[in-house]
């Protein structure tokens, strides 16, 4: 039985690139909600949808690396 290949199969990946991807990423849904909220307080309806839907993109794509990442059993 052969074992599923890794979600980055064949990459050679630092792990200093990949915190430096994390930590982008958090700050990209950290701005986003930040903004988001700016403009809702400017009463700017569409900035402030157009930033939820990009964060709720942005969380959930997270979820579901995360939770294809945990079923990952390398052994």
């Amino acid at each position: 039985m052969s074992s599923p290949a890794p979600l980055a199969a064949g990459l050679d990946i630092s792990p200093e690139a990949l915190t430096l991807g994390i930590s982008l990423y958090s700050a990209a849904i950290l701005v986003g909600i930040g903004v988001g909220i700016n403009a809702a307080a400017k009463h700017r309806r569409r900035l402030a949808v157009v930033m939820a839907v990009i964060v709720t993109v942005l969380v959930i794509a997270g979820v579901i690396v995360a939770i294809l990442s945990s079923t990952h059993n390398p052994h």
